[in-house]
C-alpha cells in the first residue's frame, strides 16, 4: 500500500513538473525571438534608438528563459535538449552581436545623421540636408561637423546672420581636434571674404541700406571671432571707398531705426557726422 502511495505520489510530482516547463513552445519561441531579431533595423538612424529598446526586451526575454526554463528542458521527453541549446545559444550569439552594433551605432546617430546630410548634397538635395543636420544636432546640440556644414548651407542662402551664429557657437562651445579646427578656420576666412564683398556690392549698387541686415552679421562676427579676421569698423572702409558715403550712412541710420535697432542707428548718425565735419575741415 505505502509503495503504491509512493508511486502515485512520483508520478503526480513529474506530470506536475512537466506542466511547468514550456516542452512544447520552447522552440516556437526560440524561433520568435530569431524573426524579431532579423527585423531590427541598425542602417537607418531615425530609428536606431527605439530598435535598440526593442533588442534590450528581447535580451530580457532569453536572460529569463535561460534562467528559469532552460534547465528544465531535461525533464522533456519529446526534446532533444542538447539541440534545443544549440539552438537558443546561436540566437542569443545574433543577439550579442547586435547588441554591440546597435549600441556603438545609437551613440553615433548625430555623425550618422550628418553623413546622410553630405550624401543628400551630393545629389543637390539642400533641404533634405538640412532636415538631417537638424536630426544631428537634435541628438548633440555641438555635433562639430553638422554645425559647420549647417553654418556653409547658410551661408550659401545668404542667411548671414545664422551662419555666424553657428561658426560662432564652434569657437566657443565646442571642444575641437585639429582637423576640425583647421575645417573651422578656413571656413571662417571664407565667411568673411564673402560678407565683406557681399556688403561692398550693395553699397556700390547704391542699395546701402539693404546691406544693414549684412552689416549686423559682420559685425557680431569681428565682436565675437578670435582676434586678426577684422577690426569693428569695417563698413566704414566699404563706405569710405564709395561715393555719396554721408548719404549712406544716413541710409542705414534710418532703416536701422525702422527695425528699431537704436544701437546701430546711432552709430550710423554718428558716422554721418563725423564724416561730414572732416569733410569740412
Amino acid at each position: 500500500m505505502l509503495k503504491r502511495l509512493l508511486f502515485v505520489i512520483g508520478l503526480c510530482g513529474c506530470l506536475f513538473l512537466q506542466a511547468q516547463v514550456p516542452c512544447d513552445s520552447v522552440q516556437a519561441r526560440v524561433h520568435d525571438w530569431s524573426v524579431r531579431l532579423s527585423k531590427l533595423n541598425y542602417e537607418d538612424p531615425e530609428i536606431l534608438s527605439l530598435h535598440y529598446l526593442y533588442l534590450q526586451d528581447i535580451r530580457n526575454e532569453m536572460q529569463q528563459f535561460r534562467n528559469n526554463d532552460l534547465p528544465k528542458l531535461v525533464n522533456c521527453q519529446q526534446l532533444d535538449y542538447y539541440q534545443v541549446q544549440a539552438l537558443f545559444n546561436k540566437v542569443s550569439y545574433r543577439a550579442e552581436s547586435l547588441q554591440l552594433i546597435l549600441g556603438e551605432r545609437r551613440d553615433n546617430v548625430d555623425y550618422i545623421f550628418y553623413q546622410k546630410a553630405c550624401e543628400d548634397l551630393l545629389y543637390a538635395d539642400t533641404a533634405n540636408a538640412l532636415y538631417h543636420l537638424d536630426r544631428a544636432l537634435q541628438y548633440n546640440l555641438l555635433q562639430p561637423e553638422a554645425l559647420l556644414l549647417r553654418s556653409k548651407l547658410m551661408l550659401a542662402q545668404q542667411q548671414y546672420q545664422e551662419s555666424v551664429n553657428l561658426i560662432h557657437k564652434l569657437y566657443t562651445e565646442v571642444a575641437l581636434n585639429d582637423d576640425q579646427e583647421r575645417a573651422v578656420s578656413d571656413f571662417t576666412l571664407e565667411l568673411y571674404d564673402k560678407l565683406y564683398n557681399r556688403g561692398n556690392a550693395l553699397v556700390k549698387s547704391g542699395h546701402a541700406a539693404d546691406a544693414l541686415e549684412l552689416f549686423l552679421a559682420l559685425e557680431h562676427f569681428c565682436s565675437n571671432m578670435p582676434s586678426g579676421y577684422c577690426n569693428d569698423d569695417y563698413y566704414r572702409g566699404i563706405l569710405l571707398s564709395r561715393e555719396g558715403v554721408y548719404e549712406s550712412y544716413i541710409s542705414i541710420a534710418k532703416e536701422a531705426e525702422r527695425r528699431h535697432n537704436m544701437e546701430m542707428a546711432r552709430k550710423f548718425y554718428r558716422y554721418a557726422e563725423e564724416y561730414r565735419t572732416k569733410k569740412d575741415e
